[in-house]
C-alpha cells in the first residue's frame, strides 16, 4: 500500500507541473459530497456515507478539460450472512471502509454564463481504514472439536480500488471568480487484492451514487 501511495503522489505531482507549465494556472474546485451503495439484493442494506475532495481543472477555459486531485469518501454497507468456508459462516456484517482516491476525469463543457458538463473517467483509489465487524460461526468438523461462536473484527487492508465513473453537472456563477458547481455521479468501484474477508457483494464490487455540491476558484490574472 506504500509503494502504491508513493506511485500516486508521484504521478499527481508530474501531471500537475506538466499540464500548469502548459496552461497556467488551473481551476481551483473544493466540494463535499453524500453517497449511497446501490444493490438489488433483499438481504442487503445500504447507508449514505459522504466524503469531500480538493480537485484542480487544467483547460478550463476550452470545451474539453482535465480534472485530478484528490478525494476521499467513506461508506457503509450491511449483509444478512456471507460465505467464509464449508463450515462456518458470518452473519450480521457490516462493512466500514474509507478511500482515498485520485480522479483522472474528462469535462466536456458547454454553456456561457450557465454551463452543463459532462465527466467520465475513472478514480484510483486505496483504504484509508476500513474493516468488517460480524458475528461469525464456526462447526466442529469432528467430535473433538468445538463449535465457536465470537463477534470478529477483520481489517480492509493491502488493496486497490478503480471505479469508472460519469456525472452530469452544472457550473453557476457567483462571482468574477467564484462558481457554485453541482453534479450527480454514478460509480462502479471494484476493489483488487482483497483476502481473507467474508464473501459479500459489497467487498469486491459495488455500484453508487453520489451528490457533489462544490465551490470553483479562478486565481488567474485573466477572467474568462
Amino acid at each position: 500500500m506504500k509503494k502504491l501511495a508513493v506511485l500516486f503522489l508521484v504521478g499527481f505531482s508530474w501531471m500537475h507541473s506538466t499540464l500548469c507549465a502548459q496552461s497556467g494556472i488551473p481551476i481551483f474546485e473544493i466540494h463535499f459530497s453524500a453517497n449511497h451503495p446501490l444493490s438489488s439484493n433483499s438481504e442487503d442494506r445500504t447507508f449514505y456515507g459522504g466524503g469531500f475532495g480538493a480537485n484542480l481543472v487544467f483547460r478550463d477555459a476550452r470545451v474539453l478539460s482535465f480534472k485530478t486531485g484528490l478525494e476521499t469518501n467513506f461508506f457503509h454497507t450491511w449483509n444478512k450472512s456471507a460465505y467464509v468456508g464449508k463450515m462456518a459462516s458470518s452473519t450480521n456484517v457490516h462493512y466500514n471502509f474509507w478511500n482515498l482516491s485520485i480522479p483522472v476525469m474528462l469535462r466536456l463543457k458547454v454553456g456561457k454564463k450557465v454551463k452543463l458538463f459532462l465527466e467520465a473517467g475513472a478514480y484510483l483509489g486505496i483504504p484509508i481504514t476500513g474493516n468488517t465487524t460480524s458475528k461469525y460461526y464456526s462447526y466442529p468438523m469432528s467430535p473433538e472439536d468445538n463449535t465457536i461462536k465470537e463477534i470478529r473484527t477483520e481489517k480492509f487492508e493491502g488493496y486497490f480500488s478503480l471505479s469508472p465513473a460519469v456525472s452530469l453537472g452544472g457550473i453557476f456563477p457567483v462571482s468574477q471568480r467564484v462558481d457554485l458547481f453541482l453534479k450527480p455521479e454514478f460509480l462502479l468501484q471494484k476493489n483488487l487484492g482483497i483476502q481473507d474477508l467474508p464473501i459479500s457483494d459489497f467487498n469486491e464490487r459495488f455500484f453508487y451514487i453520489r451528490l457533489c455540491l462544490g465551490l470553483r476558484m479562478n486565481l488567474n490574472d485573466e477572467i474568462e
